[in-house]
């Protein structure tokens, strides 16, 4: 992944000082999802249909054990984590309101307890010189003593034969730790952290040895580190993000949510968190008084305001009149935080989806009871700018995250080159905007005021542009497809459009098909076609072949663009999660990736570029990237010919020049 190189990663900035800000804070539940998941463990494990279910609960306690060491305060965090999903969602919901954090120095379950027990050990038999020249293995007898050292005695013991553990009908939730930890599990990106082996020397009774891997030494080192600061953490946030590195265009930024941004978390507020974490932007979510999103630096508040609203909301909001009050609301704050009547704050509205998709019975937008039509709602977002707002639109939640995303680099960028400036905490803020006159969120009268410019351009900006790009030198690429095909493509070059209005309808179309152009319309229609750019020369002959090759614009064709714009050949892949991401952010699709309200998205046609001979995109372990081989027809040959064909249509917004 581009994005992802060492030399372009820094520490995820710090989150603004919580209590200067507002809102509830939440305790870090893990332990609490972890006995939760062991509960619901032996209570399914009694029936054979439940079997995948007593797996998926044992598999997912050792990833909260072991794997993770961030703080996890709600089971919608917890089911984003890799390896969990939502399966046992109902099952985290059910340990939301059960507090539980284990005694210093002990662990809440056998998983961690036996990789910190096992290096332990390991260290014990090199101070004392022993096994030098060999893997350093411990016995199952030896093991579980130095297991229970370790463990909350009140809540878990391993107090049953060793014969009982070792039964193949077994089904212990606690001792089926170590057999997970004991194999690969390529979906939840878990590696083998101890190996079993058999020894009768070591193990006379059982025959059964236990050493770590070198990467299970890794994680018990870490474990053992945080298990010395055992101590309860601090509450903390509903959600920010769990990296600890992000990319360094960030820089000190930190972006506040507003927790009933979304509907609030029993809505969408967990699905805008997801995607950011998915593009690891630093955020936090916390009670804003005023806007949807602001911008933190260090703890001072950036002078940018951005209030998200669906078609949908600006319909509810013109009817229970929110619309005009926090308009007035986030012009005070202009105010505030712009230095006075310079107002050199920037304030946004970020308006998400088509309102001719939330036509409900009747014609109005969202609800018939309020009686907002299309129209309504289009005039109400077009007087926006005379009232001082710039405007971004989007077409999905996933779009806003990434519009988000760019407004936050860009405040980065603008602060550290000083061209905006931070004054205030977000106390001192609010403080001089409760005493600030009501009058000065009154629309503006002057000029300088109005109409001010998005503050990233937007999608439908991006879809008029035309990136202005010379077509590649085709004088060698001639193929042997017809002499019609070489003339209209020396016309084309030519620019002799009079030449093709010579030609008769007919022959107009004929040429269209050569090229595998839309062979429709009138003849003004069809020499337009045939004066575009010619098709890449390498799509021309996939069609002619017959041969796969995703339409521009469509999902298929941004999925194969993003992997060729940020993943390397030859790196491991691109996550799904990731890949939809930078997969919007080209703007190559036609409909949204997450989907236009149906059952399928963008991701529905993902199988047609895995498949095929050769195939276009390669999944290994979930992990996606561009096929190199052969060369000619391999994936990253048709990604670079789409690329192209992307930016003579003046779709693509990845801003290169081809």
């Amino acid at each position: 992944n581009k994005g992802s190189s060492d030399d372009m990663m820094i520490s995820t900035p710090l989150i603004p000082v919580l209590n200067s800000i507002g809102g509830k804070l939440y305790p870090d539940l893990r332990h609490a999802f972890i006995r939760s998941l062991i509960t619901h463990a032996k209570q399914v494990r009694h029936a054979a249909a439940q079997r995948p279910v007593f797996d998926a609960a044992v598999r997912a306690v050792v990833i909260l054990s072991v794997k993770c060491d961030n703080p996890i305060r709600t089971s919608e965090a917890c089911k984003r984590i890799r390896g969990i999903g939502t399966e046992l969602l109902g099952v985290l919901k059910e340990a939301e309101g059960h507090y539980y954090w284990p005694p210093a120095s002990k662990f809440s379950t056998v998983a961690p307890a036996v990789l910190v027990a096992l290096l332990n050990y390991e260290l014990k038999q090199s101070e004392q010189n022993l096994e030098v020249d060999s893997t350093i293995s411990c016995s199952i007898e030896e093991l579980i003593p130095l297991v229970n050292e370790l463990l909350d005695s009140k809540k878990i013991i391993l107090n049953r034969p060793i014969s009982e553990y070792l039964d193949k009908n077994n089904l212990d939730p606690e001792w089926s730790h170590i057999k997970k930890l004991c194999c690969e599990n390529i979906h939840s990106g878990v590696r083998c952290f101890i190996k079993e082996r058999r020894n009768k020397k070591k193990s006379p009774l059982h025959g059964i040895v236990y050493e770590l891997t070198e990467d299970g030494r890794q994680i018990a080192t870490r474990l053992k580190a945080d298990l010395s600061s055992n101590a309860a953490p601090s509450l903390g946030p509903l959600r920010q993000l769990p990296s600890k590195v992000v990319h360094k265009k960030y820089k000190s930024i930190t972006m506040c949510v507003d927790f009933r941004e979304g509907g609030g978390s029993s809505r969408s507020l967990h699905k805008i968190c997801d995607y950011l974490d998915d593009y690891n932007v630093p955020y936090v979510v916390r009670e804003l008084k005023i806007a949807d999103y602001v911008f933190f630096v260090d703890n001072k508040i950036a002078p940018i305001l951005i209030e998200r609203k669906s078609a949908e909301d600006v319909a509810g909001s013109l009817a229970d009149g929110r619309w005009t009050r926090q308009q007035n609301n986030m012009r005070k704050a202009q105010f505030v935080l712009g230095g006075g009547e310079a107002r050199r704050c920037r304030i946004c509205y970020l308006i998400e989806g088509d309102a001719n998709k939330r036509v409900v019975h009747g014609g109005n937008v969202g609800r018939r009871s309020w009686d907002q039509t299309v129209q309504d709602v289009e005039e109400a977002i077009a007087t926006l700018p005379k009232l001082g707002f710039s405007v971004m639109r989007s077409s999905s939640c996933m779009s806003s995250i990434v519009k988000l995303a760019e407004v936050a680099s860009e405040v980065s960028w603008q602060y550290h080159n000083g061209s905006i400036d931070c004054l205030y905490t977000y106390d001192e803020f609010i403080r001089l905007w409760n005493a600030c006159d009501g009058s000065k969120g009154d629309p503006p009268t002057l000029a300088e005021h109005q109409d001010p410019a998005p503050l990233v351009l937007d999608n439908d900006a991006f879809s008029r542009a035309r990136i202005s790009s010379t077509p590649p030198n085709k004088k060698n690429t001639k193929t042997n497809s017809g002499a019609a095909a070489v003339a209209a493509e020396e016309i084309n070059e030519a620019g002799n459009s009079a030449e093709l209005n010579k030609l008769s309808i007919a022959e107009l179309k004929t040429l269209c098909k050569e090229r595998f152009e839309k062979a429709t319309g009138t003849k003004t229609d069809l020499i337009a076609i045939l004066s575009r750019p010619r098709k890449p020369e390498l799509i021309i002959t996939r069609m002619r072949h017959g041969q796969y090759v995703p339409k521009i614009p469509s999902s298929n064709a941004a999925l194969m663009v993003a992997l060729l714009l940020h993943c390397r050949p030859g790196s491991e892949g691109l996550t799904k999660e990731s890949l939809m991401l930078y997969a919007e952010e080209t703007g190559i699709s036609k409909e949204p990736m997450t989907g236009a309200g149906g059952y399928y998205d963008g991701w529905s046609g993902m199988k047609k570029l895995t498949s095929g001979d050769p195939a276009l995109v390669n999944d290994a372990k979930r992990r996606y990237s561009l096929t190199t081989k052969p060369t000619g027809l391999a994936g990253i040959d048709v990604a670079n010919a789409l690329h192209l064909l992307a930016h003579y249509e003046g779709l693509c917004r990845c801003g290169k020049l081809i």
